[in-house]
This record gives structure tokens, sequence and C-alpha cells, in this order.
């Protein structure tokens, strides 16, 4: 009996000790040049019924020689499958070659149905080697996370990692050279954490309520005017008021595709409307629309605000 009991404990510690083991985020791409799987997040979305891997990873060049990024060759499958459809995806490698002793980023999202995926990775073609998502701690979050508000300052998402906060309170709309700016849109992103990671950043959209100027060539040329001219220019028609459209806008200064350590980054969001004006004799001043959007959370977050 105590034999039995004796190979009962050995085999229990020697499965807890394999089952405690680190998993290796890391594969070698050639001598002295390492591929490291740094951060994982993943966003259910059980509405839409989609689930999303936003991923980042590092090339590593210990080597004395250059190392080209092209010669990096994966897709993201599941347990090494080939073949998966993907109904959104985006890779980002913005460096095309790895000096000696420098590193490289590869950070990236990739949407699919939820079918259960059994284990999300890299796969290495050439080498028939396969890196497990799951080979660091992956983070997990839901279209349930998401904080909707109906004020123009709030905080739309946080878990133990990642915040992000959303401020319109201060934005502000200028008109020169025939086009409306709106700018100080400020989307902060704070990685809570002591490590790198990935950030499923917003793509924030706007639509401008106001005058679309190629329908009044005839009455002068926009593109050099000031505020102050458009303010006072007259764009009745017959003593009618000027026809407003919804007019699309051209976003800038939004993409945080990760965060180094305790990193707070504060993005200044604007957006340009080229060829529209504000309809300044209008009394209503609530004429921009900005739209905060997360494909991934499956959200449309609507906000109007004045000029």
């Amino acid at each position: 009996m105590k034999k039995i009991l004796s190979v009962l404990c050995s085999i229990f510690i020697i499965l807890l000790l394999t089952g405690c083991q680190t998993k290796d985020p890391t594969i070698s791409l050639k001598k002295d040049v390492t591929f490291e799987l740094k951060d994982v997040m993943t966003i259910t979305n059980d509405e839409s019924n989609s689930i999303y891997y936003y991923y980042m990873a590092t090339i590593t060049n210990d080597s004395k020689d250059t190392y080209s990024t092209n010669d990096v060759v994966y897709s993201i499958t599941d347990d090494g499958k080939e073949h998966l459809n993907p109904i959104d995806q985006h890779e980002s490698m913005p460096i095309t070659t790895v000096l000696p002793e420098q590193t490289a980023y590869v950070y990236g999202y990739i949407g699919f149905p939820n079918n259960n995926q059994n284990d999300m990775g890299f796969y290495f073609k050439d080498s028939g080697e396969f890196l497990s998502f799951n080979n660091v701690n992956v983070r997990k979050a839901t279209n349930q996370d998401i904080k909707e508000s109906e004020d123009l300052k709030f905080t739309m998402y946080e878990d133990n990692a990642l915040k992000i906060e959303i401020n319109a309170e201060d934005v502000k709309a200028q008109f020169e050279n025939g086009k409306t700016t709106l700018s100080d849109l400020k989307i902060t992103y704070t990685n809570k954490t002591e490590q790198q990671i990935v950030v499923p950043y917003l793509v924030p959209k706007a639509d401008l309520n106001g005058i679309l100027l190629t329908n009044y060539t005839d009455k002068g040329d926009f593109s050099s005017m000031n505020e102050d001219q458009i303010k006072k220019f007259d764009f009745t028609t017959n003593g009618l008021a000027p026809k407003t459209d919804p007019i699309e806008g051209k976003a800038f200064g939004y993409m945080v595709e990760y965060l180094d350590p305790e990193q707070s980054i504060e993005c200044n969001v604007g957006f340009t409307f080229e060829n529209a004006a504000i309809n300044y004799q209008s009394k209503n001043k609530d004429c921009f629309d900005i739209h905060l959007v997360s494909s991934a959370f499956g959200i449309t977050h609507d906000m109007t605000v004045s000029y």
C-alpha cells in the first residue's frame, strides 16, 4: 500500500511540475535572430458571434548581419491549420530591415467568426513551426466591457491592464483655405502594467452638417478665404438659406498600436473636411457628429459637439 501511495505521489508531483512549466513564447527564425510573442488580447462579441485577436511580437537580431523582415512569412491559424477566412485583419511591421543588435516590432489584429477556435497563433510555413498565442498570458475582453455615456468626457474601457478615456469637451473648429478642421478630440490610452501591451485602438469618424462649397463655385473662390471671411459670406440664394449636407471628414492622429510599460499616450485627434464650411448663419451650433468605432467590440459611440 505504501508503494502504491508513493508511486501515486510521484506521478502527481510530475504532473504538477509539468503543468507549471512556462511555455516558450519564442522561436528562432535563423541563427541569432529570434521572433518573440509579447502580448495577445482577445475580444469576443456575442452579438456578432465574432472574436478578434490583437497581437504584438518582436524580431530581435543578435547577429552581425542585417536581417530582412521580408523573410518572415507567417499566417495566423488555428493549431497550425491553414485556409482560415478572416472577416477583418490588419498587420503592421514598420521596418523592412533589422540592423545588428536591434529589434523590430510586429503588431496587428485579425477577426474571425467565433467557431470555438482551439489554439490560435503564428504558423511559419517555411519551417513548419507553430507559435501559440497561449504561450503568453492572453488578456480577454468582451463587447459587454465597453461603457457608454452621454457625457463628452468619460472612461470607455478599463481592465487590469488597459484604460481608454475620451474627452470631447474642448474640441474646436477652424476654417482656412477652403477646408474646415475640427481638432482637440482627445483619446487617452494608458498601460497599467509593467510590460508592453497591444492596444485595440478606436477608429474615429466625423461628419460636418455644413455647406459643401463645391455647390457654390459661382459665388467665388473659397480656397484663399480665412475664417473671418467665410463667416461674413452670404450663401443665400434667392432669399433662401443655404442647403446643408452631412460631409465626411478625414481623421488624423489616432493610431496607437502598442504601449510601453506604464505608458500613457494622449492622442489629439482631428478631422479635415475638404471644400466644406460651417453654416455660421444657423443658430444651431451642434453641427459635428463624432463616431468612435471598434469593429472588435462591435460598437459605434456617437457624440454631437458644437464649434
